[in-house]
């Protein structure tokens, strides 16, 4: 299997120097260790960081962060600094510089000076958040130089605490980083430590204020080929912390506990999923004749996907405050929070249980079920019936119901009830879901050319590149989308059809004909063929050796393939070898593959399994056998030699 080079992080603990440069000031790399002048991208001399608490509803956030920039990897990653703000944050000062290799200023920027820019108004979006980017340019100056960004804000919406992660995901050594959370006596607040992040320090002011200090000294992260990083929540050290009670624009809730927090959410949104009259008669109409509750989940989130589209609002509070059903229905679009209150009001009309839910999306499903806090970033709506609960994304007008895909599958979501908020999980996606079924028909001639028929049925997480190529590309973009994903080098794509199917779970099915140049390779009198012909294939990494655990995501390693193709082999070629057959067991899946040969046709089936997951950096050599085997079965050939008369 081939996918992106992802890195590992080893932890060198070096003596390097740490100073205090609100005192000297000094920021000449000579003061740096030489060692990691060689390996690093960039070095963080200081990032001092400190959350203000005044109030329940007030407080500042101010950062002083100091950063060596070595090469062009640590000038892309970490010479620009962006702070966003609106109507929640304001920016009190904002500042920074520049100095050359031996500590003399270059250049200062005002905050007036900087980019100052709007999420605006645009297709799909419309916010009040604008973002101050501070940025000397790239390769304006001579490396090894060095910026400092110093900027303080006033935050008047305190759902959300900054979490502190230290060490950024690339080549960066840290000198000296710390984070200060100051509150008043009385005022409670709840932390967690993850990733081996030195244990926090308390203190008092001296006017009584308590002060939680985290610090991280002589931290280097020395990046190296990793084909299965685990998830950066999983590694890198890591501090978030959260108020136990909060106040926003006259509302006020707290983070005792899951319940709680849905609690807040609901009564936000309270009263903001009632209908007009002439719309729950359209929606009662429309279920009129509907066999089942799922038939009335399936025919009302079809009705919402026609008759609406997504649109991000993040105006004021609207971040988290819906806007109302009403207002949906007449202008047809809204965001995540909107779509789905306005699909929940939908299904209430019509005797369905449902309720919107909080979930985390993205390419990352990591979050702290442990820890009750805002961790998330999307709205999607459950409906609940006897006999099942089917989980509806509303900003798709092409997704099928109950399917959550990579984007919100697999994970936990907060559901959002009268009672409160229970964190459940969303749909997950195993091996035996994420299928792929595919059948070639190969004629070759006596050259080794062919021409291939193929059918495949990509169904789960495995149809989900193709589903999207189906809806968003014209015919010239799919078949340049195909070309560039079918694994043969010297191919012609004749003809080319994608066919979406859209029963209990979304399938694309695929048929290909092909012109392939060289598809078994011909050597003097003998004919050599794969009888893995457009299977994926799996990449072996560069060391065999692990001191910490690897995680293969269930994205992309919960699979199951079977692949069969027939070949038609030229009258004039008889079979010389002895036909492959493999069976693989493992902690990691299985493999199994067959060849018959009849009449001139040679049959060669496989089916691979696979299991994602985080496994003990013990069991990696395991790994590495379990794959050599498979890449080994894969090579195997057979071979036919030509029939002299």
């Amino acid at each position: 299997m081939t996918k992106g080079i992802r890195s590992l992080c080893f932890l060198i603990l070096l003596n390097l120097p740490v100073f205090d440069i609100f005192a000297q000031n000094d920021f000449d790399i000579a003061r740096i260790n030489p060692e990691i002048l060689n390996k690093a991208d960039a070095v963080v001399r200081l990032d001092e960081t400190l959350w203000d608490l005044e109030s329940k509803g007030e407080a500042h956030y101010s950062k002083n962060k100091v950063i060596t920039i070595l090469n062009e990897k640590g000038e892309d990653a970490l010479a620009h600094m962006v702070v966003a703000y609106d109507k929640f944050t304001k920016i009190i000062d904002f500042e920074a510089k520049i100095f050359d290799s031996k500590g003399v200023q270059l250049k200062k920027m005002k905050s007036s000076e900087m980019v100052d820019y709007g999420y605006g108004v645009a297709e799909d979006i419309i916010s009040d958040s604008r973002l101050k980017l501070a940025d000397f340019g790239k390769k304006n100056y001579s490396y090894p130089y060095t910026v400092q960004f110093v900027f303080e804000t006033r935050d008047r919406n305190l759902m959300s605490f900054p979490a502190w992660t230290p060490v950024s995901d690339v080549n960066v050594a840290v000198e000296l980083a710390r984070y200060s959370i100051r509150k008043p006596a009385g005022y409670d607040i709840s932390y967690r430590e993850y990733n081996s992040i030195p244990p926090v320090v308390k203190s008092k002011t001296a006017k009584g204020a308590e002060v939680y200090q985290w610090t991280v000294k002589n931290y280097f992260r020395v990046k190296e080929i990793d084909l299965y990083p685990l998830p950066l929540a999983e590694s890198t050290p890591m501090v978030i912390a959260a108020p136990s009670e909060f106040e926003v624009q006259n509302y006020s809730g707290n983070f005792k506990s899951w319940q709680d927090l849905g609690k807040f959410y609901y009564t936000l949104n309270s009263g903001r999923d009632e209908l007009l009259p002439a719309t729950v008669a359209e929606i009662r109409s429309l279920v009129a004749d509907a066999k089942s509750d799922r038939d009335k989940v399936e025919k009302i989130y079809k009705w919402v996907q026609g008759r609406s589209r997504y649109v991000s609002i993040q105006l004021g509070i609207g971040g988290w405050q819906t806007i109302d059903a009403k207002t949906v229905a007449s202008k047809g679009f809204g965001d995540c929070k909107a779509l789905s209150n306005f699909t929940v009001a939908a299904l209430r009309q019509v005797g369905i249980t449902s309720y919107n839910a909080l979930v985390k999306a993205g390419d990352d499903p990591t979050m702290k079920a442990d820890f009750p806090s805002n961790q998330f970033n999307h709205v999607i709506a459950c409906a609940v019936i006897k006999t099942d609960t089917i989980w509806l994304e509303c900003t798709s007008q092409t997704t099928t119901a109950n399917f959550m895909g990579t984007f919100t599958g697999s994970r936990h979501a907060l559901l959002i009830t009268p009672e409160g908020g229970k964190l459940v999980p969303t749909p997950v996606y195993k091996s035996h879901q994420n299928t792929r079924k595919s059948r070639a028909n190969v004629s070759l001639d006596e050259v080794g050319n062919g021409k291939v028929e193929v059918h495949t049925l990509y169904a789960g997480l495995q149809q989900e590149s193709r589903n999207s190529v189906f809806h968003n590309g014209n015919k010239e973009e799919q078949k340049k989308w195909l070309m560039n994903h079918i694994n043969l080098p010297s191919l012609d794509l004749q003809q080319f059809e994608l066919l979406e199917g859209r029963e209990t779970e979304p399938t694309i099915t695929e048929k290909l004909s092909l012109n392939v140049r060289n598809c078994a390779t011909k050597t003097g009198t003998r004919l050599f063929i794969k009888p893995t012909l457009l299977s994926r294939g799996f990449e072996l990494p560069a060391t065999t050796e692990r001191t910490t655990d690897f995680y293969l995501p269930g994205s992309v390693y919960d699979f199951t393939d079977s692949d069969t193709v027939s070949y038609i082999i030229p009258g004039n070629y008889k079979l010389e070898t002895t036909l492959p057959s493999f069976q693989i067991e493992s902690v990691f899946g299985s493999y199994e593959s067959k060849t018959v040969f009849e009449n001139n046709k040679l049959v060669c089936a496989r089916k691979v399994v696979m299991n994602g997951g985080r496994y003990n950096a013990k069991d990696f050599p395991a790994w590495i056998d379990f794959l050599k085997k498979v890449r080994k079965a894969d090579r195997a050939q057979v071979v036919f030699v030509e029939n002299k008369p």
